[in-house]
């Protein structure tokens, strides 16, 4: 575990109070919810890549648009939904604010968000995965909408209008509206029985009854919209739940619901394992879940960070690279997870090959800032200094220290080869960097 303690120390210590939010990063979270909006935005002008998703670790159900297209969305809120349907109507719901130009208000321009980044740390399902400048901006804005604004509510006029505009969403996308209202129902209750005094979804929105009603007329201009469920959503839903729950909820708890022996429970209690430190017992249960499913990448991913915590990292590697090939949506996080396995082994071979999968990784997200320190990391154990002095020019870029990202892009171009894609992009930082670190010295 050393390696995880190491990045949590060296990136908790640039949180701040105001963006005290764990935003975290799963690759199965982000593909199932992506493949929902994909879903569900086919019969809008917004198309689904265009919208950015940011996920909250948090015992809070709730979901919030703010700046642009950007939808946040609380880990609890999934794991209460009944099934994917009614995470769908949620994510309908929001997708209507978004198009309906609802956003709430901030005291910060997003478009001067990006000079004003500040890092924080991702908090990863599966390990500690620190750095992505994205989910640094999410956390400043979610965190200052809710000191300087109270998270604004939404007027009556535009949640009457989002309601509405969901359930032409899902109607005309497959997905049968009536489970907005039954997840609106399943929310009174649990707030009802709850005395916490935090942000949830009911003190962002207006009454429910409210809402059902603005729902319920709608619906009655859509008299095909009972759809019947798409039983292998739903089965990858509740398997994401299950994580969810062994994620963020204690063992106990997690056990004393997933307490069968199915696919669900024992993928819940793998999880849960796995944060308590039995890695023996998760262990076990991902090999009897690789058994029932070969190629599930979520599997192997999780088996293989186990691995790689109690220092086996051939076999670690070996899983990561199944995961990799079994996924079929590449991702900049099992790159670069692979590419840290990889350096563990402390060889030129293996550390070649990892700055393969660190590019890589990079290709897909060039924000992902933590990649960047791997791939600096690799560059300085084979001696190609200018190399790893240009990736932590872009690193320290992404998270905001800009006279550092000056200093080290200067370091680079006096050695790196002329000409090359790594000579242009520090002459690129050089001169945007230049008047605003000369103006800071003076």
């Amino acid at each position: 575990m050393r390696f995880l303690s190491q990045i949590i120390i060296l990136f908790s210590c640039f949180s701040l109070p105001s963006a005290a939010l764990e935003i975290i990063r799963d690759i199965e979270l982000e593909q199932f919810t992506g493949d929902v909006i994909a879903a569900i935005s086919d019969t809008s002008e917004i198309k689904h890549d265009e919208i950015n998703i940011y996920f909250i670790k948090s015992d809070q159900v709730n979901a919030f648009v703010t700046g642009g297209k950007n939808i946040f969305i609380n880990t609890e809120l999934i794991i209460k939904a009944e099934d994917y349907r009614e995470y769908a109507a949620v994510l309908a719901h929001e997708l209507a604010h978004i198009k309906g130009g609802h956003i709430f208000n901030t005291s910060i321009e997003i478009s001067n968000l990006s000079d004003r980044a500040l890092p924080v740390y991702l908090l990863g399902i599966i390990g500690i995965m620190a750095g992505s400048a994205e989910s640094g901006l999410a956390g400043i804005m979610v965190g200052q909408a809710s000191i300087s604004d109270g998270f604004a509510y939404y007027s009556r006029t535009q949640e009457a209008s989002a309601d509405q505009a969901a359930v032409k969403i899902l109607c005309e996308n497959g997905i049968d509206a009536n489970f907005l209202i039954s997840f609106l129902n399943k929310i009174e209750r649990i707030e009802e029985l709850s005395t916490t005094e935090k942000i949830n979804y009911r003190s962002t929105h207006p009454l429910v009854k409210n809402r059902i009603t603005w729902i319920t007329s709608s619906l009655k201009n859509y008299a095909q919209c009972q759809h019947k469920i798409d039983d292998q959503m739903n089965k990858r839903f509740n398997l994401l739940k299950a994580k969810l729950h062994g994620f963020t909820h204690s063992h106990d708890e997690t056990k004393s619901i997933y307490d069968l022996n199915n696919e669900v429970d024992l993928y819940a209690t793998a999880v849960s394992n796995y944060f308590i430190g039995n890695h023996s017992k998760s262990i076990h249960n991902l090999e009897k879940l690789i058994h029932l499913d070969p190629t599930n990448p979520f599997y192997k991913e999780l088996i293989g960070e186990i691995y790689f915590v109690n220092n086996k990292h051939e076999i670690a590697t070996k899983y990561q690279k199944e995961a990799i090939k079994y996924n079929e949506h590449e991702s900049d996080l099992y790159y670069m997870m692979l590419g840290n396995y990889l350096l563990a082994f402390n060889t030129q071979k293996e550390t070649t090959e990892a700055i393969k999968y660190l590019k890589k990784s990079i290709q897909i997200n060039p924000k992902n800032a933590y990649s960047w320190y791997l791939l600096a990391r690799a560059y300085s154990d084979i001696n190609e200094i200018s190399l790893a002095n240009y990736a932590t020019a872009e690193r320290y870029f992404l998270i905001g220290e800009r006279p550092l990202s000056y200093e080290f892009a200067t370091k680079a171009l006096e050695n790196i080869d002329e000409y090359s894609p790594e000579w242009y992009r520090s002459l690129d930082l050089i001169n945007i960097l230049e008047k605003e670190v000369i103006i800071n010295r003076q």
